[in-house]
């Protein structure tokens, strides 16, 4: 928990070190409310547990050091003599102070891993000169679980090393089927075409992978290049167990004819599977097949369906890539595009662990087996990967002179004297040649993107070789987000329902929870809390599975980040969204597949709908409530402290009515703004700058007029209180910190500004005081807001004969959404501390008559009355905005 949080929620929080049986020691801050259990799994280290309520003493451990509070729990779970003894049990302990505990497991306890099965031989089919079709039986066949779509890591009997091949019988088939390219030298290869025998014990573990069928009614196209048919036909098997009326289109692509295998399999289950067409290719111009050449070359307009379809595709990298820019080029953004690159296994008996695959496409190349970490020095990717698929055409020559000119084969500028060889073009540039790190310098971009690309979940590339990913139009700003991280969960579903320990259910609920307290009806109580608990319980699915694409496959949409800038500010929620998280944690215990199946869609649609109401209402809520229009036409405004508040709002206001404004604030967060009124057709220059400097507001001044040639309006909102305690409490440094923020900034401005007004012979400064001139625990502060008032009407006085009005308001107290920008406020430490900020609060509504905060658009509404020439005859004057508070 931030310290920000705790300030906000005024509860204490502490750290808590775990301490585990391996040596291993993870850190979690846990609030005084909270139990150690709860803040444990809400961060991701899931101890162990089982009852949750002091009842059982699976998640005993020792503290070693601080205070708590134990709870309740029953002396069978934790007896007397071993709770003096220091023994605890985080299910049911709250600290008082830090903590250190031993916790009875080593760190790996939580984390569910791939398992392991061992199986025979059953059958060997020799499909083709170049592959064999593997079946593998195994005594626990119930207890092996996959996705159509997943792969295992065989090991070689006879060898230290293992190769990764995709299923390609459907889930609930008994026996498990592969298709394996035979490879001259391979390890697998030599293994099943030299020694392997019917009965021959095998070892694999798994399932991996991410790339699996998602379910939806959407159309789909499947691409399959050599043995990348494999876990296609597992998925279209799928589809016809499960009577599937989906539209679907197969392209199975090979090299040669003697590639080309199984389709008497797809012909079987095309039979039964009515919304199933397919078709094949070969690469070879000497084949026999009757379509000569690529997959790309079968893709009609009608598989990619105006791009409401979604695409599916395992094959080497270069067929990958190929499909890639062939459906781009056809201008189709695909709702789905999933994809698996496999390479060609190294043809020696201690090759690293890589997939036994084929390459389809011209003749074929040996892919190289690549390290991720290889193009990285001290973790930095120096080198940016480029993945550049083979020349197809015929070699060009010249004459041997001009090899000096040449870099990779490339002839670079004009023929060298005395030849006649041709000047080759570039090659085109490609997506893959750009980097995501090439506009960075040591992790920090310096180059921005003009153009937004589709979301792209990043590639998992495996130790065994496996490239994973997958596409998604826009994703970010989308309801394909929410339809992604469904079709997810419905496969990790697949994998653990009915599958799951009794502790492993005991954190689901756990989690499922700690999201309840955060939403009340159809409101948020704490939109930032629930986002982070949300993000904990979706995350456990899929640590369960043990599958590590899968997780990284969820956290590379990135739910959590598009969550909490969507709701920020958010109110609205639909009721049912953090109840159907215990009720899907339900329907796993009872083993009801498909009630959790229905939950999970339930779910992502609730969830759509509600970030659908956040940006509704965000987009409502940025456009000024009271507008005059035209009223600032041609006026240059400048608003200091507008990337948040009032200033932002002022500057939304004074957008909408005409005015050309030039924003500043010390944070970036102010491009955010200015960016945003520009989308809604205002004009907008954001600064950064420090104006608790002369410099700094002199070189805000310089950049306005560089810009503009002039400032109008200048509106002094920067500022705000820090500390909240009696005076007697406040440090000199504090006291100062105080009117560098709230008094030396506005006078700095002030003077900056001036000269130019006066050298026009017009202009308008609007100060923002305070009510706070009269009221406790900011002393400081209401000195800093009392000198901008004498500030008003000393230079109003100075500069009415010169065409210049200074005026003020002094806001009270203002509802307003969260700060995003720290005014540096400490943690309260303690009750007391905690008393003197809530004093403040109460003194300010209870010195208003009108008993309530104020709006930013009622603060906007009498800045800009004054900014504007309606206020020409007004001058010196402090304008009280506090229902009633004079200050």
């Amino acid at each position: 928990m931030s310290a920000d949080t705790a300030a906000t929620t005024g509860v204490a929080a502490h750290q808590v070190a775990l301490s585990f049986e391996d040596g291993v020691t993870r850190f979690i801050t846990c609030r005084a409310d909270q139990t150690v259990a709860d803040a444990s799994y809400r961060q991701r280290i899931n101890i162990p547990l089982d009852c949750r309520d002091g009842a059982c003493g699976t998640c005993k451990a020792f503290c070693e050091s601080g205070e708590f509070d134990g709870g309740s729990y029953l002396d069978d779970a934790l007896p007397v003599d071993e709770a003096q003894r220091g023994f605890v049990l985080p299910c049911s302990m709250r600290p008082r102070s830090d903590l250190v505990l031993q916790i009875a497991s080593t760190s790996e306890v939580a984390k569910t891993r791939a398992e392991s099965y061992a199986g025979k031989v059953a059958e060997l089919q020799r499909l083709s000169a170049t592959t064999v079709q593997l079946s593998v039986a195994i005594p626990n066949r119930g207890d092996l679980a996959f996705l159509p779509g997943q792969y295992v890591n065989i090991a070689v009997p006879g060898t230290d090393v293992s190769r990764s091949y995709s299923f390609s019988n459907a889930p609930h088939e008994e026996l498990l089927t592969f298709l394996i390219k035979i490879t001259p030298g391979g390890v697998m290869s030599d293994y099943l075409t030299g020694r392997a025998a019917v009965g021959d014990e095998l070892t694999f573990t798994g399932p991996n992978g991410s790339f699996f069928l998602r379910e939806t009614d959407r159309p789909a196209l499947l691409l399959a290049g050599g043995t990348g048919l494999a876990p296609v036909l597992s998925m279209i098997r799928k589809l016809r167990a499960e009577g599937s009326q989906r539209r679907v289109h197969l392209v199975y692509g090979v090299s040669t004819d003697e590639d080309l295998v199984a389709l008497d399999q797809i012909e079987q289950v095309a039979a039964d599977l009515p919304g199933l067409t397919w078709d094949h290719c070969v690469a070879d111009p000497n084949s026999t097949a009757a379509n000569k050449g690529y997959v790309t070359s079968l893709i009609r307009p009608e598989h990619l369906n105006g791009g409401d379809v979604a695409v599916y595709l395992c094959g080497p990298p270069p067929m990958v890539e190929a499909v890639r820019r062939h459906v781009a080029d056809e201008g189709i953004e695909p709702t789905g595009f999933y994809y698996e690159k496999f390479a060609l296994a190294v043809p020696a008996a201690d090759a690293p662990q890589v997939p036994d695959a084929p390459a389809t496409a011209p003749p074929p190349v040996e892919e190289l087996i690549r390290n991720p970490e290889a193009r990285n020095i001290a973790g930095q990717v120096v080198l940016p990967d480029a993945e550049i698929g083979p020349w197809s055409g015929a070699a060009e020559h010249s004459d041997p002179g001009d090899a000096v000119r040449r870099i990779a084969g490339q002839l670079m500028g004009v023929p060298a004297a005395g030849t006649d060889g041709p000047v080759a073009e570039l090659d085109p540039d490609r997506d893959l040649l750009v980097a995501a790190e090439g506009r960075g310098i040591a992790g920090q971009e310096m180059f921005p993107a003009f153009e937004q690309a589709p979301a792209t979940a990043p590639e998992t590339t495996a130790p065994d070789g496996y490239q994973i990913g997958e596409e998604h139009p826009d994703v970010q700003s989308s309801d394909a987000l929410f339809e992604a991280r469904q079709a997810l969960e419905l496969g990790a579903l697949e994998l653990t329902v009915g599958r799951l320990s009794s502790q492993q259910l005991a954190g689901y609920r756990l989690l499922a929870e700690l999201t309840l307290p955060h939403v009340e009806g159809d409101r948020f109580v704490d939109a930032a809390a629930y986002t982070e608990t949300n993000a904990a319980f979706h995350d456990y699915l899929f640590t369960l599975t043990g599958n590590e694409h899968l997780l990284h496959a969820y956290q590379a949409l990135g739910v959590k980040g598009r969550m909490a800038e969507v709701l920020r500010n958010a109110t609205w929620c639909h009721p049912r969204c953090a109840t159907d998280h215990v009720e899907i944690v339900e329907a796993f215990e009872r083993g009801d597949r498909d009630g959790a199946r229905a939950l999970v869609v339930a779910h992502a649609e609730r969830s759509k709908q509600t970030m659908r109401r956040a940006m509704a209402d965000a987009a409502a809520g940025a456009r000024p409530r009271f507008v005059t229009p035209g009223r600032f036409s041609g006026k240059v405004v400048v608003v200091t402290g507008s990337a948040q508040g009032i200033g932002a709002q002022v500057a939304r206001r004074i957008a909408a009515e005409g005015g050309e404004l030039v924003l500043a604030d010390r944070s970036e967060l102010v491009g955010e703004v200015a960016e945003e009124l520009v989308r809604h057709g205002g004009s907008a220059t954001p600064v950064v700058v420090d104006l608790e400097s002369w410099d700094g507001a002199a070189s805000l001044v310089d950049r306005a007029i560089a810009q503009h040639g002039r400032i109008d309006v200048l509106v002094n909102n920067v500022g705000g209180a820090i500390n909240f305690k009696p005076f007697t409490e406040f440090t000199d440094a504090e006291i100062r910190a105080e009117l560098d923020r709230s008094l030396l900034t506005t006078l700095f401005a002030c003077r900056a500004v001036l000269p130019g007004m006066v050298a026009a012979g017009s202009g308008v400064i609007v100060n923002v005081s305070s009510a706070a001139t009269r009221g406790i625990h900011r002393i400081p502060y209401s000195a800093a807001k009392g000198g901008i008032n004498a500030i008003t009407a000393s230079l109003a006085l100075e500069c009415a004969d010169r065409g210049i009005r200074v005026v003020a308001t002094a806001p009270g107290g203002t509802e307003a959404p969260p700060r995003r920008i720290p005014r540096g406020t400490p943690e309260p430490r303690d009750d007391r501390e905690r008393a003197w900020f809530q004093a403040h609060i109460d003194q300010t509504i209870a010195s208003s008559p009108m008993h309530r905060y104020g709006t930013l658009d009622e603060q906007a509404a009498a800045i800009a009355f004054l900014a504007s020439d309606e206020a020409s005859y007004i001058t010196g004057t402090v304008l009280p905005v506090a229902g009633g508070d004079l200050g």
